[in-house]
């Protein structure tokens, strides 16, 4: 069909064509696409203020499941108020693709500051940062959302404070689930899913204080001996050991300088 020949190239000039019929922005650059949608900075005529067009693929623009999915993170998006979480402020179509307008949030993912920037984190300001991305995580759960994506590109640093964006993968928080019936704790719809994400950005963190005495990989418990509440503590998020109840409980529990 006609529709499938539409590349991602032409598209990205089809959304800089419609941002020139609209005056009151102006269109930017193209900032990057994933699974489902390719994002775009404009900016406000008026205010100069920056926001971020994301607008679903031209490829998917007629599978039913993946705009049910784009159009499902508009409406957790939509009933956020956090100021960690980037607002929606328009919404509509684009040659039948589905798109919103956002805030832009103008900071750095640790994916930048890690491997762009060699930022080194101690173990207590790993555990710091931890602590922030947790207690965020918790009122996201508090509003019932599941992020499902935590990864180091999705966590922004702006004047020392984190931000959670991309809720592409997102969904409402189940609870009434057996965790024993969990097989991947990415996916899982509740606590399991977001705090194995946080074990992962944590041990990112760690790992960027981390020199390699020898060519031979090891455990991670190995590589970077730490302090035994910190390893209980990840193996918890990790779901090596007993995992956490809650991401309140996991908050609740994270170690203390005198356990470090």
């Amino acid at each position: 069909m006609w529709w499938k020949r539409i590349s991602e190239k032409n598209f990205d000039r089809i959304v800089e064509h419609f941002i020139a019929e609209h005056p009151d922005f102006s269109f930017k650059k193209f900032l990057g696409y994933g699974s489902y949608g390719r994002a775009y900075l404009i900016e406000d005529c008026s205010s100069k203020k920056l926001f971020v067009l994301k607008c679903l693929r031209p490829k998917h623009r007629h599978h039913k499941k993946t705009i049910y999915k784009f159009k499902q993170e508009i409406h957790i998006l939509q009933q956020l108020s956090l100021p960690y979480v980037p607002a929606i402020h328009l919404t509509g179509t684009i040659d039948d693709c589905p798109f919103f307008i956002m805030d832009y949030v103008n900071g750095q993912t640790f994916e930048q500051l890690i491997f762009q920037d060699g930022a080194k984190f101690t173990i207590v300001r790993s555990l710091a940062i931890t602590k922030q991305l947790l207690e965020q995580i918790t009122q996201l759960h508090n509003h019932g959302i599941v992020h499902r994506d935590l990864r180091i590109p999705n966590i922004l640093l702006v004047e020392q404070q984190l931000h959670i964006i991309d809720f592409g993968l997102a969904t409402t928080y189940q609870k009434e689930i057996d965790i024993s019936t969990i097989e991947n704790p990415k996916r899982a719809a509740n606590h399991i899913s977001d705090l194995y994400f946080v074990g992962h950005f944590l041990l990112f963190l760690l790992y960027s204080n981390y020199k390699p005495s020898n060519k031979k990989e090891k455990a991670w418990q190995q590589e970077l001996q730490l302090p035994i509440a910190v390893q209980d503590f990840l193996e918890r998020l990790l779901w090596i050991q007993e995992p956490f109840p809650s991401a309140l409980v996991a908050l609740q529990s994270i170690p203390q300088l005198a356990d470090i």
